[in-house]
């Protein structure tokens, strides 16, 4: 079952090839701690390693917790490849030349839509949670909350009292208890938290269109095209055999695909440049 998730970032980053093959992998719905994921982070990283011809052990993990460390990563280590959450990708695109290849199809790790909840049955639209108090995931990330999920019709940082929380689940509990007015989740979120004491008060006032997935990205130019290739066929199958597809539940990967440009496309018309 998905737990509801943690904000969470797991690294790794090649200890003898060059800074192309270092590679960043952002997701934030699940949670775990870096002892816990160290084996699964490396029989992926063994996988892609054989199967994309890098040199066997060349790589190394990490799983971090923050935003900042994410950041901080990247901009200490330059990495070549990456697996970026939405909000992360479109507010770095430019920044860091974020280059989409395929996407990551999966029911544990992508939101395909956002739900705004509420239980004080006083608030029935945006516009009434305007100076209350919003507890969410995205609360690092208010332009892609207010472009994106919300297109438009709340300026999160101006209109809420804005809380960024690694756990969805403490913003179900927080509306709740009384401690926040709003939280977001996504479909089974939303299903899991009904289920909870007192959650048949709980409303959507405001459901988002669909959203786009987990983009596998280059940083850049680093990594030569023949070896972007390589890597999209490798990743485009891996789901699919016998040893790649027991990796690929291990790390609650469905199976990667084509990228979905037409929703990236849009996604970044609202977000902006």
């Amino acid at each position: 079952m998905k737990a509801f998730s943690t904000l969470a970032l797991l690294l790794f980053a090649s200890e003898v090839l060059a800074g192309p093959h270092d590679v960043a992998i952002n997701v934030t719905r699940i949670g775990g701690d870096a002892a816990a994921a160290q084996p699964y982070v490396d029989r992926f990283l063994g996988y892609v390693e054989k199967a994309a011809g890098w040199a066997s052990g060349t790589t190394k993990g990490a799983f971090l917790t923050t935003r900042k460390a994410v950041v901080a990563f990247v901009e200490s280590s330059h990495p070549g490849l990456g697996m970026v959450e939405p909000p992360l990708f479109f507010e770095m695109r430019k920044e860091w030349g974020l280059k989409p290849m395929v996407q990551v199809e999966s029911n544990d790790l992508v939101s395909e839509r956002l739900h705004v909840v509420v239980k004080d049955p006083g608030i029935r639209t945006l516009s009434d949670l305007k100076g209350k108090r919003v507890w969410t995931t995205l609360g690092d990330y208010p332009r892609y909350l207010s472009r994106v999920v919300l297109k438009g019709a709340a300026d999160a940082a101006n209109d809420f009292q804005l809380k960024h929380i690694q756990q969805a689940l403490k913003g179900v509990r927080g509306v709740l208890r009384g401690d926040c007015d709003a939280t977001l989740l996504d479909d089974e979120q939303l299903a899991n938290a009904r289920k909870m004491e007192g959650g048949a008060e709980l409303r959507v006032i405001y459901t988002s269109d669909k959203l786009p997935g987990i983009p596998v990205v280059a940083f850049g130019d680093g990594l030569p095209a023949a070896e972007r290739e390589t890597l999209v066929k490798v990743l485009l199958s891996m789901c699919s055999t016998e040893a790649g597809g027991a990796i690929c539940r291990e790390m609650h990967v469905g199976r990667f695909v084509p990228l979905d440009k037409a929703a990236f496309d849009a996604a970044q018309k609202l977000f902006g440049d």
